[in-house]
């Protein structure tokens, strides 16, 4: 799964690596982003131009009775994500990228989990597969878009430590994912598959990051053992 992620590169470094034009009032760094949170998305707009957007993460399918649907919702699985009636039709034609400049994940140990930092090996940015939706509340009228980040099974780096992860994309299939006019489950789902494991690089990191309001850059230093 991905449960936590780190989003800190420079706007300049995002405008450029997404290939969207600036203008956008793209947030502060963070280190420790949590579910719930508002997260920045790449998405096509209506003339077919990459834009940015901010999404509730934990997706919310227009149907939902209530917001806290949102909660079962933070990750798709890339092998059920064309079927499952929460994210079928976003599939279809919702899809977006979620910039990302790493993730956490954590490993089972005898003194208890263990957190790890896992980034490009090259330092650019990361590009999660995800997909968007707008949900309305009945009550208020108030329109809510959220997104997931799909995950599939790990390869052989992370699977030390945890059997799933986030896909992440190359940006020579940024096009393919986002066009909303190409629906094929088969050609997308080709999209969907574990990173090669030496484009990785992954460190232990203090336990503080467990705690979501733990926020700064220390938190994706090395761990230095005792």
């Amino acid at each position: 799964m991905c449960g936590r992620f780190a989003q800190f590169s420079l706007p300049e470094a995002l405008e450029d690596y997404f290939e969207v034009a600036d203008g956008y009032d793209l947030p502060p760094p963070r280190y420790n982003i949590a579910p719930g949170s508002r997260i920045l998305a790449v998405r096509a707009g209506p003339d077919g131009r990459r834009v940015f957007a901010k999404l509730h993460w934990g997706l919310i399918p227009s149907w939902a009775k209530d917001r806290k649907f949102g909660y079962r919702t933070i990750n798709a699985r890339a092998e059920t994500v064309a079927e499952k009636p929460a994210f079928r039709a976003a599939f279809k034609s919702r899809r977006c990228l979620i910039p990302a400049d790493g993730f956490y994940e954590w490993q089972a140990t005898p003194d208890g989990k263990q957190p790890y930092f896992i980034r490009l090996t090259d330092g650019d940015p990361i590009a999660f597969a995800g997909l968007w939706e707008t949900w309305t509340d009945r009550e208020t009228g108030e329109a809510v878009e959220s997104g997931t980040i799909i995950v599939t099974q790990a390869n052989a780096l992370v699977r030390g430590i945890h059997d799933r992860m986030p896909v992440i994309l190359d940006p020579r299939d940024f096009s393919t994912w986002l066009d909303p006019t190409i629906q094929t489950a088969a050609k997308l789902r080709g999209l969907l598959r574990p990173l090669a494991p030496e484009r990785l690089s992954m460190h232990a990191v203090e336990r503080r990051v467990g705690k979501p309001s733990n926020e700064d850059p220390s938190l994706i230093r090395p761990l230095t053992p005792e």
